[in-house]
């Protein structure tokens, strides 16, 4: 717990000094409050607190009693005597924590007359930050997005066409990656990384209690049996401590059930795919009660983290993330059981180049270096994200493990971005909030599944 608290409030330092020291929160300006950095970091008052008691220390902000924190008046910083590359990058993020450095330690080794500069806004605040940032004459070179906050973004013609860069990669991309960033007929970024939404288990507790350990083609059977034999009351208190599965409410994660049940969210299948999701949900969480229940905006169950829990959907990029933190043993994976559709959710991150960008020609070369054949086996290699490219992924794992997390062109190409499934982040809300009885066991899944059916309607 120790390092995890560390390596946040830590974090947070490093984001609030590069926005400091870049010039996007001046002298004498307030900083957010601590409630707002909380909500916007995802963070505990605590860690925040650390990150700022830091930042005091090295006098880059001075507290104001009563009113709130500012940048201290005295600050002068000196501008760079090198060329300066600034990526605005997106936050949090696992890959820029983990990755970001690599990145540029390899594009450093051929440019080491080049200083990088990386500058996180918060993700619910990402587009605007660019926006001010730009008002205040700090132009990004780079921009490092989410797939959902590209799909978001009206003004493509910002950004260079990176044809070329594609054209380059070739056959060596993943063929359902190659479509994802373009917009009329060009190519406005250039994904770095991505994810299968995927089954992960814990196989200490699986030998710990006797479970038989997944198996490649293991049934939906199979997962209910072990799950039960994984929930428990390990410590004799008369209250289950211990469950086969973590369950999450964020539509970030439980649509994957729908995708196997067959569900089409844009040609509306009708009641019998929604509603043997919803069922099998309920099924897990109040009939069976062999599944724990996770907050959508907690998308790393503390329970699978702490071994609390001994499957969990989640993704490549996120399990590289927890094993920064405090992960104490290595996760397996196990195929998908919920359904005959061989389909999941998929996440992306990539960089996009501004017209605007002041180092044009370094920025590419950036872009040129991030997806390069030696970096991307880096990133597989020391960090346990994936490649958007098959060989390092062929070269680092068996083919029974890509196959478990649906790293196939069949499966990918039946497998959705929750952006194509929900191009409006508001209809993702409503259903979210639509949903909250029903996560409470208070509704029934005939009752949510025939409203969410009229929403996708209209």
């Amino acid at each position: 717990m120790r390092r995890e608290n560390e390596f946040r409030y830590s974090q947070l330092a490093n984001i609030l000094r590069e926005q400091i020291l870049s010039g996007y929160i001046r002298p004498g300006e307030y900083l957010l409050s601590e409630n707002e950095l909380c909500k916007y970091y995802g963070m505990s008052r605590t860690s925040v607190r650390k990150s700022l008691e830091e930042l005091l220390k090295e006098g880059l902000i001075v507290k104001k009693v009563g009113q709130g924190t500012i940048v201290s008046p005295d600050l002068v910083v000196k501008p760079s005597e090198k060329r300066v590359l600034r990526i605005l990058a997106t936050s949090p993020s696992h890959f820029v924590d983990s990755c970001m450095p690599l990145l540029i330690e390899e594009f450093q080794r051929d440019h080491p007359g080049v200083e990088i500069k990386v500058i996180s806004f918060p993700t619910g605040e990402f587009w605007e930050s660019i926006a001010k940032s730009a008002e205040l004459g700090i132009q990004p070179d780079l921009v490092f997005v989410t797939d959902r906050q590209f799909s978001e973004f009206a003004h493509s013609e910002q950004f260079i066409d990176m044809k070329r860069i594609m054209d380059d990669l070739g056959g060596r991309l993943y063929p359902r990656l190659q479509e994802a960033y373009k917009r009329n007929g060009q190519f406005k970024g250039v994904p770095v990384t991505f994810s299968t939404v995927s089954l992960a288990y814990n196989p200490e507790l699986f030998q710990r209690f006797g479970a038989p350990e997944p198996s490649h083609s293991w049934s939906m059977e199979q997962f209910l049996e072990a799950s039960q034999q994984l929930t428990l009351d390990a410590n004799g208190d008369g209250i289950n401590d211990q469950y086969g599965f973590s369950m999450s409410s964020s539509m970030s994660r439980w649509p994957v059930i729908a995708l196997q049940n067959g569900m089409d969210f844009h040609q509306n299948t009708g009641f019998d795919a929604l509603g043997r999701t919803l069922t099998l949900i309920h099924d897990l969480l109040y009939r069976r009660r062999i599944a724990t229940l996770s907050p959508r905006y907690i998308l790393n169950s503390e329970a699978f983290m702490k071994g609390k829990a001994a499957m969990v959907l989640t993704s490549a990029i996120e399990l590289a993330g927890w094993r920064n933190e405090s992960l104490s043993f290595e996760p397996r994976f196990a195929p998908l059981p919920f359904g005959p559709k061989q389909a999941t959710l998929l996440l992306a991150n990539a960089f996009m180049i501004p017209e605007a960008s002041k180092e044009l020609e370094l920025a590419v070369r950036f872009v040129e270096k991030s997806v390069s054949s030696g970096t991307q086996a880096r990133i597989v290699n020391e960090s346990g994200f994936l490649s958007v490219l098959r060989d390092p992924n062929e070269q680092k794992w068996s083919r029974e493990l890509l196959e478990s997390i649906y790293l196939n062109d069949d499966s990918l190409g039946k497998s959705r971005f929750l952006h194509e499934i929900f191009p409006d982040q508001n209809v993702i809300d409503e259903i979210e909030s639509e949903m909250t009885l029903y996560w409470a066991g208070l509704e029934s899944a005939e009752e949510i599944g025939a409203r969410m059916l009229d929403m996708l309607k209209n």
